[in-house]
């Protein structure tokens, strides 16, 4: 989490986020004025992600969505992201680079102009500009 570069306001994304522990920390950071939306495609995560951070639910800190990041679809009426962070999610850190070109897509289309993607592959964080002009590509050996 220290290496993101979050404040107070920010909306962020978390893909592959159940249950829910980096979402309690981020939603922390970014306060009252910002928002995280995990995005998890088990239901069983999400609904883990539910119980552990119920309160700030609740309080409308965090929401949740069940869904593979390469057919992420945003509910209408949601705003756009300033910030996506991934850990261990093979189609953005290269183990599944089949789907990679689709899911740098959906995320471009679900943030702002100049929002970044934090993949978490290791040491360090691996930052994508989602709005390039080329779209990144997956490291298919996973290196």
């Amino acid at each position: 989490m220290d290496a993101l570069p979050l404040r107070p306001g920010l909306r962020v994304l978390e893909i592959g986020g159940a249950p829910g522990a980096a979402a309690r920390a981020v939603a922390s950071a970014v306060g009252d004025g910002g928002h995280v939306l995990v995005v998890d495609r088990s239901a069983t995560g999400i609904a883990r992600t539910e119980a552990t951070c119920r309160a700030e639910i609740e309080r409308g800190a965090i929401s949740v969505l069940v869904g593979r990041v390469e057919e992420l679809e945003l509910p209408p009426g949601t705003a756009p992201f300033d910030l996506v962070f991934a850990c261990r999610v093979g189609v953005l850190d290269g183990r599944h680079p089949r789907d990679h070109p689709s899911a740098i897509a959906r995320l471009r289309a679900a943030t702002v102009p100049g929002a970044r993607l934090y993949v978490d592959t290791g040491t360090p964080l691996v930052e994508v500009d989602l709005h390039a002009s080329a779209l990144p590509t997956a490291d298919p050996d996973g290196s």
